[in-house]
């Protein structure tokens, strides 16, 4: 096998032509040749790319963070302004009941009802005739050291809510007494309407009265009246006599 006449080394000649000056001869090793032409433009390109990278940290950390706007569902936004219109109505609701059950008692003239131990709200209405609530499914509940009249508060129109305060009065022989209990203390100076039971009524809604008493053998009767957050009167009812005796 012939070999070739030339075999490859590990040198590159160039040969630079200057006239009228003699040629000149230029020899480079390979390996410094594949380092200039590789390791070279990658080593630049490394260090600009650093540089650039500083640049832009730099940039960026002084840049502020961008506040990116909450994302808010159909739901959440009506839950939202719901609980707006809720707090705004609760202190006007507040405002309202304050001002009007402060005032003094004022006395019942002959069209108007009677309100017994609470305090005439200013400026109340009387709007019984209406009929917009009733109750109905009384129950008397003896114990040994309480009473209890259960009811249900009936909505004659669903379709809208009605809220106000209840406050109940059981009348004996031996004297009166008022639900809530907190009511007791103020039967001599006249109740505050407002002091009755919170409620809340669309359908049915069902009322527990309880009177914390040693039970006697008396008899006993309920006098229940509900008004309006604003004072209004929606009704009065008064219900018939319960014979009270041992624990049932």
């Amino acid at each position: 096998m012939k070999e070739p006449i030339q075999q490859s080394g590990s040198e590159v000649s160039i040969v630079i032509y200057d006239s009228p000056l003699p040629p000149r001869y230029l020899r480079f090793s390979k390996k410094f040749l594949r380092t200039l032409f590789t390791v070279v433009p990658i080593s630049i390109g490394l260090i600009f790319l650093s540089l650039l990278f500083v640049g832009l940290g730099s940039r960026i950390k002084s840049t502020p963070a961008p506040t990116l706007p909450s994302v808010l569902t159909g739901n959440d936004t009506k839950i939202l302004t719901l609980e707006s219109e809720i707090e705004s109505l609760q202190l006007s609701n507040q405002q309202l009941q304050d001002k009007l059950s402060g005032q003094g008692t004022v006395e019942a003239t002959q069209d108007e009802p009677y309100l017994m131990g609470i305090k005439k709200p200013y400026g109340m209405q009387n709007l019984m005739k209406e009929n917009k609530l009733n109750l109905d499914e009384f129950e008397l509940v003896k114990e040994q050291n309480k009473t209890t009249l259960k009811f249900q508060i009936i909505r004659t129109n669903p379709e809208t809510k009605v809220s106000g305060h209840i406050l109940v009065f059981m009348i004996s022989d031996n004297g009166m007494m008022a639900y809530p209990a907190s009511a007791n203390p103020s039967i001599g100076g006249g109740i505050k309407f407002s002091m009755g039971e919170p409620f809340s009524v669309s359908r049915l809604r069902p009322t527990n009265a309880e009177f914390l008493h040693r039970v006697v053998g008396e008899s006993v009767k309920f006098v229940i009246y509900i008004f309006t957050r604003e004072g209004d009167l929606l009704l009065i009812k008064e219900t018939e006599s319960y014979k009270l005796g041992d624990k049932s």
